[in-house]
């Protein structure tokens, strides 16, 4: 899987509410730095994604909104579509080896809006 393969990927877990998926992109090493603590592994992911969904109320859908890739580095804007409607935007940043996603940060653009 290419870079942004594997960053759509990881995105099409969230959106289409597929956790179990995050093995498919998500290395044994992978580190979330968005998150205190970060997630590690495809079982970090996961947490991250229940954490996400009970703090927010239920599935999100992303959007990407730009995506740019540099070798090994992918960066997506994007925004999430709240189940109340709202939504908020944000910048993340992956690295990505072997088709599998390694880590990322994030930055929210604005408030969450919770």
């Amino acid at each position: 899987m290419s870079p942004e393969e594997a960053v759509r990927a990881f995105f099409d877990c969230y959106t289409n509410g597929r956790p179990e998926d995050f093995d498919a992109c998500v290395a044994p090493d992978y580190v979330d730095y968005g998150h205190e603590p970060p997630g590690i592994g495809p079982d970090g992911a996961r947490a991250d994604y229940e954490n996400a969904i009970k703090l927010l109320g239920g599935l999100i859908r992303y959007a990407i909104d730009a995506l740019v890739v540099d070798g090994d580095m992918v960066a997506a804007a994007w925004t999430g579509k709240l189940p109340s409607g709202a939504e908020m935007k944000g910048l993340s940043l992956y690295r990505v080896t072997g088709g599998l996603l390694r880590s990322t940060r994030h930055a929210l653009i604005g408030e969450l809006p919770v």
